[in-house]
């Protein structure tokens, strides 16, 4: 379809029996009537006091700020500046008393052209944020100057949902909207009831009764304004809000990208491709948490068919690019906005602590700081909030207009099954039979010949996860390749006594960069598929949780290539408290996986990292829940393989030295090597010496392959120290390649200061 073609109306035969249903039911209650009353005598004045009274300050500021249209709502700009400009009134009084032209065509033109220099002449430039436009209040004046083109919906986005809905397109100006749905309106009205006119105010209301009927035959969708105007935000309960937002990369900023695409509708396929072409890196799950995001907790997207197209919510953030769109929903349907935005009315600043601290108050399920720190993330990036250097936070100008918006006492949800009151009195299961000599003995057996971990260290990894009667999470660190995760493999494998042909108690995941959610780990509803996407993570924590008496083991390999504390978070929960782990929010059949599960108390996490430019320091909230193992100090000499290997004897008795000696010196400085390099470097000799005859060549080349990379440092006494030992231990063995190279590092240290392999 061609995009600059409108579509064919999906309601266009059903628009006169909606109408109908509209005239006697929505359109025809007392509230209605109330509001009609008004409209109607706001627009006898309006119309009695045009020419005259349009320089007339106070009744412009009458007219600009009167409910009688529509309610505040997110209307919230200021134009008392812009009516107080003498030359201003003087403009607007010679614009509107020029007549419209009969000539439809020409008298949009001048409607439009009037818009475009209101909305010029009043929009508010703002330092550090974006200018905004009172376009809900231009069209509430405009409305009220000229009822017979207008209709009674003011905001952009409700107004472009109903003309698209009556075949129009999202990016018709707004002008072109309202003249085009008050025609097909009126066209219908003036066949239903030819002999009895409908009056020119009340054909001012019947679109928004009409929107309002469309909207709630979108499923669990209702409209997005009160059904009579002229009232005040209405909050929902708190058990009925959306618990939370959230966090997404960019907030905001980030949502702002993709909305252009859903213009024209897009799938969640598509959807996925958008997200991978903007960020490569991005994770599976990225695509599916911000199409939530976009859909469920923000409202700005719902699904039509097969494709997820703007809601009226969404289409009025993406013509304004502004927060203020949201203020109404977020405040009234979003658990904790209206909490923070009522603190800080009162006290100015708060600490952001405390502000989570009050959040998790709002709502005792929150027993982390997840959710309460994204919703403060989310208004400073609304820029309702500013943070300081010093996590202080306070108002902006936008979040005290916002502030005004909120009349009543924000509520507090109670303690409910499955929140903090419930989950401090854990489901434990049964002591499992642990004991350790069994584990050692079959442990033994399985490194045997390939791994040297002496009995104290698995005694202290095995009590370090087990002497908690919930949390078993323990973290190994230290060099790479020092065996830190063939000692979790193995532990694991022995503890659960596991086979080739029994091996569903133990699993390995290799952890990703770009991990920002539970999503990698614990799967996540796709849409798109109408089921649960399942990971071999969930699957075993489900067994776990149906499998009490035995133990099960989970190994995070390189957990720190992402930032454990947001991939982890629910775990990190639940494992404290023996907690829920809540999946998804669908039916259970549907789904194919329950909609939460208890941690269990039988389950193991064992993480690994390494510290190095690629990876991320661990946050407190992970330290405080692990027994932490370092793995610094590397026996060496001790490696089986430096004794029983396929060498030359001559070979094996230089290789065994140049790396004891090597290892040694470097170890000062932290340079030294794991037992990988020394299982690497044997297997290279071994292999060479298969292919080529015996050179003291290969010795040389695979010292500098495998050890002579990761040397670098500054002009210390140690790293000075360090270099000229290994120096003396290549030049002992005869390896001049490798003397060449640590000859030239000194020169380096001495004349820049620094000295590293790759120059």
């Amino acid at each position: 379809m061609n995009p600059a073609m409108p579509k064919a109306s999906p309601i266009a035969n059903d628009l006169p029996e909606l109408i109908r249903t509209v005239l006697a039911s929505r359109a025809n209650g007392p509230d209605a009537m109330d509001w009609l009353e008004r409209l109607r005598a706001f627009i006898a004045e309006v119309k009695a006091g045009v020419p005259s009274r349009l320089n007339d300050l106070a009744f412009l500021t009458w007219l600009w700020e009167s409910e009688a249209v529509s309610e505040t709502g997110n209307g919230t700009v200021k134009v008392a500046h812009v009516l107080e400009d003498a030359a201003f009134r003087d403009w607007f009084q010679t614009e509107v008393s020029r007549p419209l032209p009969q000539d439809p065509i020409a008298a949009e033109a001048q409607l439009t052209a009037l818009y475009d220099a209101l909305a010029e002449r009043m929009e508010i430039h703002r330092p550090n944020t974006r200018n905004s436009t009172p376009r809900l209040k231009i069209n509430r004046v405009l409305c009220a100057l000229y009822p017979e083109h207008f209709t009674s919906i003011a905001d952009e986005g409700v107004l472009k949902q109903l003309h698209r809905d009556l075949g129009g397109r999202v990016k018709d100006h707004p002008v072109h909207a309202q003249l085009a749905v008050r025609r097909k309106v009126d066209a219908v009205l003036d066949t239903l009831a030819p002999e009895n006119p409908i009056d020119e105010v009340r054909r001012v209301c019947i679109p928004w009764y009409l929107y309002a009927q469309l909207d709630d035959s979108r499923p669990g969708k209702a409209p997005k304004q009160p059904v009579v105007p002229g009232r005040t935000l209405e909050p929902l309960d708190a058990e009925q809000r959306r618990k939370g937002l959230s966090a997404t990369k960019g907030y905001f900023k980030g949502i702002l990208e993709y909305l252009p695409e859903f213009e024209l509708g897009l799938s969640a396929k598509d959807f996925g491709d958008l997200v991978k072409r903007l960020d490569p890196e991005a994770a599976a799950s990225t695509a599916h948490s911000a199409l939530n995001v976009i859909v469920r907790e923000l409202d700005l997207c719902r699904l039509n068919d097969e494709l997820y197209e703007l809601t009226a919510r969404g289409i009025a953030v993406l013509e304004s690019l502004d927060p203020d769109a949201l203020s109404d929903y977020l405040l009234t349907q979003v658990l904790g906005i209206d909490h923070v935005i009522a603190a800080l009315r009162s006290a100015t600043t708060l600490p952001k602590r405390d502000l989570i601290h009050l959040l998790k108050q709002v709502n005792p399920g929150w027993t982390t700081d997840g959710i309460p720190s994204a919703l403060i993330g989310w208004l400073e990036s609304f820029d309702a909030v500013s943070v300081d250097a010093h996590r202080v936070v306070a108002l902006t100008e936008r979040g005290r207009r916002w502030a005004a918006l909120v009349t009543w006492t924000p509520q507090y949800l109670p303690a409910t099954p499955g929140t903090r009151d419930e989950l401090e009195v854990p489901v434990t299961a049964a002591p499992l039979h642990l004991g350790f000599d069994a584990l050692w003995a079959d442990f033994s057996v399985r490194v045997k010949g390939r791994l040297v971990f002496e009995r104290p260290v698995v005694a202290e990894l095995h009590a370090g996860l087990w002497f908690h009667r919930l949390r078993h999470f323990a973290v190994l660190t230290g060099i790479s390749g020092s065996g830190k995760t063939q000692l979790a493999l193995n532990y694991a494998q022995a503890l659960c006594q596991q086979t080739e042909t029994r091996n569903d108690q133990v699993l390995l995941v290799p952890v990703q960069p770009a991990w920002f959610d539970p999503g990698p780990l614990l799967g996540y509803y796709s849409d798109l598929q109408e089921t649960y996407l399942r990971t071999p993570f969930l699957e075993l924590l489900l067994r776990a949780a149906d499998d009490p008496d035995r133990p099960y083991v989970v190994i995070l390999d390189e957990m720190n290539l992402s930032h454990p504390e947001q991939y982890l978070a629910p775990v990190l929960s639940a494992m404290e408290t023996q907690g829920w782990i809540d999946l998804h929010r669908k039916g259970e059949d549907s789904a194919g996986v329950p909609s939460r599960v208890r941690y269990p108390a039988n389950l193991a996490i064992i993480g690994t990292l390494n510290m190095d430019e690629t990876t991320h320091g661990l946050s407190d909230k992970v330290l405080d829940r692990a027994y932490t193992l370092e793995f610094w100090k590397i026996d060496v000499e001790a490696h089986p393989l430096l004794h029983s290997n396929a060498l030359p004897a001559a070979l094996g008795a230089s290789a065994r030295d140049v790396f004891t000696r090597l290892a040694k010196a470097l170890a000062p400085v932290r340079l030294h090597f794991g037992l990988r390099t020394i299982e690497d470097a044997i297997r290279y000799l071994e292999f060479h010496g298969s292919i080529a005859s015996e050179s003291p060549a290969a010795l040389d080349a695979v010292v500098y392959a495998k050890v002579l990379p990761k040397l670098r440092g500054e002009r210390t006494q140690a790293f000075q120290n360090a270099l000229a030992e290994a120096l003396r231990v290549v030049d002992d063995h005869g390896l001049s390649r490798c003397s060449s190279k640590l000859r030239g590092m000194q020169a380096d240290l001495n004349a820049t200061g620094t000295a590293r392999f790759w120059r």
